[in-house]
């Protein structure tokens, strides 16, 4: 198993060569694909918006708009060139509120989709909570780049969030292509509960057997916290071991519920400090 086709969504949060490069890592490795995307904002539809717009304030917002794709464009083939894989280039401009939508239809025709995190003091073009929209809307993995940059190689020790929910089945199994080529893979616990509605009897036992017929070299921890919540705890656990990369299950709980009270999910895509991939 292996990604074929991988898209990077590029756009100017962070540090995007990065995450490009990240994108170009996986491909050169899976010798896969790569399609660098960039989706822009239509001043047209934002008139529907912000009231009737001067010609000349139009056309300036248009020339935003296309310069926006040509430099998305000419960061990705400064990248790109130096690599001899297969690739492409697509951009679309499109209503403000309907880009996230936009990069999910693109998404659902690769394997694997690369983007960055949100940065919490600038607000990106489609909004701060594109990433966890993308993640719900593709129907495909997503793996998330701190918008800090990566100061080294990831993939080679991985920390896989497991409470035997079908997120977290289903973003292990998306994962798969990265958990047979890393070096060491700890599946963890956090309050683990037993049972068919939990872990099994054995916390971590059964999807350890599974993931070591995959020939994935694996060990298992389980934790027990009172004080911090799961996503301190992983957090906190990935520091200690010098984890490089998480996969975790997104929204195990009703979404509306994770936006009022907060979740693992949403506290990680704000927190994170190494690639995530994320998957529901």
């Amino acid at each position: 198993m292996s990604y074929c086709n991988i898209l990077s969504v590029v756009d100017e949060v962070g540090k995007p060569e990065q995450s490009i490069g990240a994108a170009i890592t996986v491909a050169e490795t899976n010798q896969a694909h790569l399609t660098g995307l960039h989706v822009a904002a239509d001043p047209v539809m934002q008139l529907y918006v912000d009231g009737p717009m001067s010609q000349d304030v139009l056309n300036s917002l248009r020339e935003q708009a296309v310069n926006s794709v040509q430099r998305a464009q000419a960061m990705f083939d400064g990248v790109i060139e130096r690599t001899n894989l297969s690739n492409d280039f697509r951009s679309q401009i499109c209503a403000t509120a309907a880009i996230d939508d936009v990069i999910a239809m693109h998404a659902r025709h690769a394997d694997l989709v690369v983007l960055t995190q949100s940065e919490p003091d600038k607000e990106r073009m489609a909004g701060n909570s594109m990433p966890e929209e993308v993640i719900l809307m593709s129907g495909r993995p997503v793996l998330v780049i701190p918008y800090v940059g990566i100061s080294k190689a990831f993939g080679r020790h991985i920390m896989v969030g497991w409470d035997g929910s079908r997120e977290a089945a289903r973003a292990m199994n998306d994962a798969m292509p990265f958990l047979k080529q890393a070096e060491k893979v700890s599946v963890i616990s956090v309050n683990p509960k037993a049972g068919v509605r939990g872990t099994g009897e054995l916390p971590g036992a059964d999807i350890a057997h599974h993931l070591a017929r995959h020939d994935v070299n694996v060990d298992v921890l389980q934790e027990t916290s009172r004080e911090l919540s799961p996503d301190q705890v992983i957090l906190s656990r990935a520091a200690e071991l010098d984890i490089d990369m998480l996969v975790l299950g997104a929204y195990g709980t009703p979404r509306l519920q994770e936006r009022l009270f907060g979740g693992v999910t949403r506290s990680l895509l704000q927190e994170m400090t190494v690639p995530t991939l994320f998957s529901h």
